[in-house]
């Protein structure tokens, strides 16, 4: 018995010694030990769990993977700096005329770009050589553009867009871009300069520049969400809204003597920032980004500069008034420190005077021809529209009633264009020419022989309905006082024109003695024809009109008649002496001609 529980202890203790250290090894064998005896001796219940070996399960190796390397950001693009270098670097605001063009086509052609719609081109044609990319797709298309000291000659249908995009370029790093002045592409039109037409040609990529990125990207911002109108906006159109919005900010960019000089905007909420320091003055903008503001300068040039600079910083609202203050002041707008008007009356008439040719008038068979050739003469027809229905016009002819000529100088081409006027008869085109003159124009005649009845007589072709709306072309700008002056003039022509026949004339003379008569006739004129006789009778030729004015009557309000050969010379001193506002004048209708054809007498006359 002792035996036995010796043998079962043995038995237990090998047993714990191979759990303890089951990883030792023994040359000697183990016997199995007899199961139903270890079963009578353990004392945990038959049903517990029995763990199984876990086997130890090696660890794969793990892959480094390459970090691919992160692109850096975009740097921010430095618009103080690009902007402050095009505007010091400015030569007269970077415009060129379109005989400076002309010229440099012949001896050292510049790039030329085109930034209207295809549309535009294939309806009006382009400057021969230009390459087209329409506005907003311009930073987009850099590829296409020369090298950065490149001249570049930018242009659009009347000067706005290109200035945007001469902004653009600059801001980019071109270094030499200029935007067409006078109404760019219209203005090359009207200057008689030539034009392709056709197929529009392909683009070419250079790829002679590479602008900064960021600065690409900014630009490609700003002209993406150019706004439609291309931030223009009229005088009428800001008056309207100054009332309706006195929140409005007004920017004027003009130099501190222009401002002085000619005054300005009168608003409350009126900054000055010239353009030259529109960057150093950057604090002094608005600082809401969505804040309505209209820029303006002297014309409409620089503010639309102005107004694309602020466009690239952020600025949601801007416009630019079209017409500057020159086009606010001259409409009558409500202005400050507006100067005197100092228009020299004399000297724009006598500059006139001196300078006619046949007393600037054109017969019906040379304008015929002169409508032939290329370019032809501005046709001016100042007859009322119901007439133009009631009776046609001549083809390619604008029309401004002759009241409102002064009114629509925008529609009006350059000073030394030839212009044509005529009217019913050929009183009113002479009334016209006149004002034309004294405003600048160079080279106005009348159209004589009856005008557009004569026209019709003679056979020549006549267009039915109306003329087209006319182009407006801000090829000129007059002085605004002679402007100012020639409206007070033509807004307060009579009715009649001023027209007195034979008949009436002679009636006056007998029944008012007060009467000034004025002959304008040459000296030779009058001692081989004979004179009207009146008691009060001068001789004033109108060649010397304005240097013997001290000829005419001292009361403005003195009815005066004054006569030539024909009415034509007597009708343009009858305007110069209502633009001096002598107000009750006539002039006679047939001129002394007339009088003795109606059975009048005439007097011999008797030098002083």
């Amino acid at each position: 018995m002792k035996t036995y529980k010796y043998w079962v202890l043995f038995l237990i203790l090998g047993l714990l010694l191979v759990a303890c250290g089951g990883n030792a090894t023994t040359d000697e064998p183990v016997a199995e030990p007899d199961n139903t005896a270890v079963e009578e001796v353990v004392d945990e219940p038959a049903d517990a769990p029995v763990e199984e070996p876990v086997e130890a399960v090696a660890e794969e190796p793990v892959e480094e993977v390459a970090e691919e390397p992160m692109e850096e950001p975009m740097a921010e693009a430095d618009l103080d700096g690009a902007f402050t270098t095009f505007l010091t670097g400015m030569e007269r605001y970077n415009t060129m005329s379109v005989d400076a063009l002309s010229e440099m086509m012949v001896e050292a052609p510049p790039f030329i770009l085109d930034v209207r719609e295809p549309s535009e081109l294939q309806e009006k044609g382009w400057i021969e050589g230009a390459v087209n990319i329409p506005l907003r797709e311009v930073a987009d298309n850099l590829q296409y553009l020369p090298s950065f000291d490149t001249p570049i000659v930018s242009y659009c249908g009347s000067g706005w867009r290109c200035t945007i995009a001469l902004t653009a370029l600059e801001a980019m790093g071109w270094e030499n871009v200029s935007g067409l002045t006078g109404g760019s592409f219209g203005a090359w039109l009207e200057a008689g300069y030539p034009i392709a037409e056709g197929e529009i040609p392909e683009l070419v990529a250079l790829d002679a520049a590479a602008p900064d990125p960021a600065m690409v990207a900014a630009m490609q911002e700003m002209l993406h969400n150019v706004p439609d109108g291309y931030g223009v906006m009229t005088a009428d159109d800001l008056s309207v809204a100054l009332v309706e919005n006195p929140d409005i900010i007004l920017i004027d960019v003009r130099r501190a003597e222009e401002v002085e000089e000619n005054g300005h905007v009168d608003h409350p909420n009126l900054l000055y920032i010239p353009l030259e320091q529109f960057i150093e003055m950057s604090a002094d903008w608005p600082a809401d980004l969505d804040a309505p503001i209209v820029t303006y300068c002297g014309s409409g040039h620089r503010s639309t500069i102005a107004m694309s600079i602020l466009w690239s910083y952020g600025y949601t609202d801007v416009h630019s008034l079209k017409g500057g203050f020159g086009g606010w002041a001259s409409g009558g707008f409500p202005s400050v420190g507006l100067p005197e008007p100092a228009f020299d009356m004399d000297a724009a008439f006598t500059v006139f005077l001196d300078g006619m040719e046949g007393y600037n008038t054109i017969g019906l068979d040379e304008l015929n021809l002169q409508l032939a050739e290329d370019p032809p003469p501005f046709l001016l027809d100042v007859r009322e529209p119901s007439e133009i229905e009631e009776k046609g016009y001549i083809e390619g002819a604008v029309n401004i009633p002759l009241r409102e000529v002064a009114d629509h100088i925008d529609l009006l081409p350059s000073f030394d264009t030839p212009i044509v006027s005529y009217c019913g008869s050929g009183w009113r085109c002479t009334i016209a020419l006149t004002a034309l003159e004294a405003m600048g124009w160079e080279n106005v005649r009348g159209l004589t022989g009856g005008s557009f009845g004569a026209w019709v007589e003679a056979g020549y072709p006549v267009a039915e309905g109306l003329p087209l709306e006319p182009m407006v072309l801000e090829v000129a700008q007059p002085d605004p006082a002679a402007v100012a002056a020639m409206q007070e003039m033509l807004h307060n022509v009579p009715d009649g024109y001023g027209v007195i026949i034979a008949d009436d004339l002679n009636v006056a003379l007998l029944e008012n003695p007060d009467l000034f008569v004025i002959d304008v006739r040459r000296l030779e004129e009058l001692e081989e024809k004979g004179v009207i006789e009146a008691e009060n009778w001068v001789h004033v030729p109108l060649e010397s009109f304005v240097a013997m004015k001290d000829q005419w009557p001292t009361d403005l309000d003195t009815p005066i008649v004054v006569y030539c050969g024909s009415g034509h010379r007597s009708t343009i001193a009858m305007s110069i002496l209502w633009a001096y506002g002598y107000s009750d004048v006539h002039s006679l209708k047939g001129g002394f001609g007339g009088w003795v054809e109606a059975g009048y007498p005439a007097a011999e006359f008797a030098a002083p």
